[in-house]
C-alpha cells in the first residue's frame, strides 16, 4: 500500500511538470484546450484567526502572443468554523485589442464552508473594484459554490471536486465557469489539476472556452 501511495504521489508531480513545459502546452492547444493556467499559491497561518497568502497566476492562450499574468495578496480572518472574511488585492497585466492593460483590483470576499458526512460544501461571494490605467473603473460581483467528497486517495490525500462560478457586472450576468478537477495535500504541499468550461456572453451570444489549469500550493 505504501508503494502504491508513493507511485501515485510521483506520478501526480510528473504529470504537472509535463504540463508546465513548452512542448506540453503546444500539444494541449492542439487537442482543443483554449487556455492554460499555471498557479502558485503560498500561504501561512499568522494566528488561530488570521492568515495571509500570495497567488501568482500565469495564463497562456492558444491565440499566438496572448499572455496574461497577475499577482494577488490576501489577508483572511476566520470569524468561526464556517465563516471567513478576506481583504484582497490583485494587480494584473494583459493585452486587449493590441493594447497593454494594467488593472488594479481591491476586493473583499466572504466565504462560508460546511460539511455533510464526508462531503464539503463551500460558498464564496466576492466584490471587486476594477481600476484601469486606461478606461473606466468598474464594479463586479462573483459567487461560486464548490462541492467535494473527502476520499483522501494516496499519500497526497487526493479528492475530486466540482465548482461553479458566476460573474455579474453593470451589464448583468456575463460569465459562467464550471470546474471539475482533483486536489490534494501532502504535509505542506497542495497540488491540484482542473478543467474549466468558461462561457462568456459577447453580442448576446454565449461563447465557450475550454481551460486546463494546475496549481501548486505551499503552506509556510
Amino acid at each position: 500500500m505504501k508503494d502504491l501511495k508513493n507511485k501515485g504521489k510521483w506520478s501526480f508531480i510528473a504529470f504537472m511538470t509535463i504540463l508546465s513545459g513548452e512542448k506540453g502546452s503546444a500539444q494541449l492547444f492542439e487537442s482543443g484546450i483554449n487556455e492554460l493556467w499555471q498557479e502558485l499559491y503560498i500561504y501561512k497561518d499568522l494566528s488561530e484567526k488570521w492568515s495571509g497568502g500570495i497567488l501568482l497566476n500565469n495564463l497562456y492562450s492558444s491565440e499566438f502572443g496572448h499572455y496574461d499574468w497577475f499577482l494577488e495578496g490576501k489577508l483572511s480572518f476566520r470569524a468561526n468554523k464556517w465563516l471567513a472574511i478576506e481583504a484582497m488585492y490583485r494587480q494584473e497585466y494583459y493585452a486587449s485589442n493590441g493594447t497593454e492593460i494594467v488593472e488594479y483590483r481591491p476586493m473583499i470576499r466572504f466565504s462560508g464552508k460546511t460539511q455533510f458526512w464526508d462531503w464539503s460544501i463551500r460558498n464564496r461571494h466576492r466584490f471587486e473594484l476594477r481600476m484601469f490605467e486606461i478606461g473606466k473603473t468598474r464594479l463586479r460581483y462573483r459567487t461560486d459554490v464548490k462541492i467535494n467528497p473527502n476520499f483522501n486517495w494516496t499519500s497526497f490525500n487526493i479528492d475530486p471536486f466540482v465548482l461553479q462560478e458566476v460573474f455579474i457586472n453593470q451589464n448583468g450576468f456575463t460569465r459562467n465557469r464550471i470546474y471539475a478537477g482533483i486536489q490534494g495535500k501532502n504535509q505542506r504541499i497542495e497540488p491540484s489539476v482542473y478543467l474549466v468550461l468558461q462561457s462568456n456572453i459577447i453580442s448576446n451570444t454565449w461563447h465557450n472556452q475550454l481551460i486546463l489549469g494546475f496549481m501548486m500550493g505551499f503552506e509556510l
